[in-house]
């Protein structure tokens, strides 16, 4: 059997109506595999707290077959890999949000685990000088090996993405159609140059068409596989807030740049500052919050300083490992508090003294290290 073969029932149950991220979590959790849900019982379906009547019906009514077979030879003929929660590729920072999405689909390259992602992001009706400052910090971004992560709309996603490809750098575009479908149409080649570079993604059927209803979803796919998110430009009302709100959710940096305070497409951008985003006017403001090792001063290569380590055996073997790891100070301090038994993140909090973004982001850092592992409910111990 094909692996894409295995995940049929994986794209079926996630194309159920009313089969959510969290609905689909909870049929996993008590059938531990998609098929077996196709396979369960009208009684069994009901013994799931949250699951209604409607939802239940279109599990036992799915027309299995026919609706996946289409989605299956399209993804074959496509050559668009498909990811699942069990995948080992599948991006683990997103795995770690309140919700991520049970399938990606993935035209492209995904940036390998251990490579710093930063989202940029803003209003689709920007300035001249947005969209120069949002090339400007992805170029500058990605001279540092940072991935850039957007969602290719117009105005500042699009000029975040030109940014890094003319860098030579990576980035990710991710969508709110699905990943065969170049919206705005007159970004084709700018969709095209991405897959060059790096990856469109969408957790979307692959020609699904834009859905002004699918955006604000997509948005927490784009600040969850973030270690920071960066606001360019943004009313008062822009989509842009909602990423940047999510971001914070998530346990995840914001930042913002100031912009004109009597232009409306700052008005928003400079609401975050005035709440506590942290303001950017380089990539350094980025790196020194998201990735200490990446300094102004000394650019070490980005293998070397995200470079896997193996895993303690006991919290008497921190030290060592800390060190043969390279971790930043913030990701040592959490580090030295965990043990064989798991914690919980918010203990964490409390003992570190750490921001919940700063605790969030250095336990997601340790784990894609290996240095820890997390079990259900946030718990958090040193890997065995």
């Amino acid at each position: 059997m094909s692996d894409l073969e295995k995940k049929k029932y994986w794209i079926a149950l996630h194309r159920v109506p009313g089969v959510g991220a969290v609905s689909f979590r909870k049929l996993l959790t008590a059938f531990e595999s998609p098929e077996n849900v196709f396979a369960a019982s009208e009684s069994s379906l009901k013994s799931i707290p949250g699951l209604s009547e409607k939802t239940i019906g279109n599990i036992l009514h799915f027309a299995f077959p026919d609706s996946v077979k289409k989605e299956l030879d399209a993804i074959d003929r496509e050559q668009v890999n498909v990811l699942t929660w069990d995948d080992s590729t599948y991006p683990a920072l997103l795995r770690n949000i309140f919700d991520p999405p049970p399938v990606l689909y993935v035209k492209g390259r995904l940036a390998p685990a251990h490579d710093v992602t930063v989202s940029v992001v803003g209003s689709r009706k920007s300035s001249t000088y947005g969209r120069t400052v949002a090339e400007s910090l992805c170029r500058e971004l990605s001279v540092k090996g940072v991935t850039i992560i957007s969602g290719m709309a117009r105005g500042i996603d699009s000029a975040a993405h030109r940014g890094a490809l003319q860098a030579g750098g990576v980035t990710i575009a991710v969508l709110g159609c699905g990943v065969n479908v170049v919206y705005p149409p007159e970004n084709s080649r700018l969709y095209h140059a991405i897959l060059e570079r790096g990856s469109v993604i969408s957790e979307l059927p692959i020609s699904a068409k834009p859905d002004r209803r699918n955006f604000p979803a997509r948005n927490r796919i784009i600040s969850g596989m973030s270690l920071g998110t960066v606001v360019v430009e943004a009313g008062l009302k822009s989509g842009a807030l909602i990423t940047a709100d999510m971001a914070l959710d998530q346990g995840r940096d914001v930042f913002a740049v100031p912009g004109n305070i009597n232009s409306v497409c700052s008005q928003g951008t400079n609401w975050l500052l005035k709440q506590g985003a942290a303001l950017v006017d380089c990539a350094d403001d980025v790196l020194s919050a998201c990735s200490p090792d990446l300094s102004r001063e000394v650019h070490q290569d980005l293998q070397e300083a995200m470079q896997f380590s193996p895993a303690p055996a006991s919290r008497a073997s921190v030290t060592h490992d800390t060190e043969t790891a390279s971790l930043s100070s913030q990701e040592t301090l959490v580090l030295r508090e965990l043990g064989q038994e798991p914690l919980h993140i918010d203990e964490i909090g409390l003992r570190t003294q750490l921001s919940s973004a700063a605790v969030s982001s250095s336990l997601i850092l340790l784990e894609m290290k290996n240095l820890i592992r997390q079990s259900a409910g946030k718990m958090f111990s040193l890997a065995k």
